[in-house]
């Protein structure tokens, strides 16, 4: 009987065991990403913060290191949605014109890059790449804003991509 209750206890345990959470999904690492940079743009944007449901975004294809296993058109889809996920949202549009000429009130095009300049950090357990996120805000004519982050992050843990012929 009691090799009977100390198998039911251990196997209680192991099944307790088994509920862990599941390891993250690879593209929480680049939501993380681009939401901490949302927020780090919002929190003092180059326009009055009560005007931001009003201001409309243009995403400019994203520049993105080589070494980082990221496509530029996957970070500004996170960028993209990140922004538009806070309370008050300004309006994103994953497009930008060639050109602009004339500056309109509201518009601002956003050019977003990733650079990983700094040699990898090696852990006992994983490797960590730093890297610069830097967004340059501008409107034709008008003003010209910078933002930028700097931190480290798993490239292990971001989406394999590839670009589409």
């Amino acid at each position: 009987m009691k090799s009977l209750i100390t198998g039911l206890v251990l196997l209680m345990l192991g099944g307790c065991a088994g509920l862990s959470q599941s390891p993250p999904d690879a593209r929480e690492a680049l939501k993380g990403l681009a939401a901490n940079a949302a927020r780090g743009l919002l929190a003092s944007p180059p326009w009055p913060a009560q005007d931001t449901p009003a201001i409309t975004i243009l995403l400019r294809p994203a520049e993105v290191a080589e070494t980082l296993p990221i496509t530029p058109a996957a970070l500004n889809e996170a960028l993209g949605r990140a922004l538009l996920s806070n309370e008050n949202a300004p309006h994103v549009l994953d497009w930008a014109p060639a050109s602009m000429s004339a500056r309109v009130d509201g518009q601002w095009l956003l050019q977003a890059e990733l650079t990983a300049d700094s040699p990898p950090l090696r852990l006992s357990d994983r490797t960590l790449q730093p890297y610069r996120l830097q967004f340059d805000l501008s409107q034709p004519g008008g003003e010209h804003w910078q933002w930028q982050a700097s931190g480290a992050l798993d490239p292990d843990a971001l989406p394999r991509t590839t670009e589409s012929p």
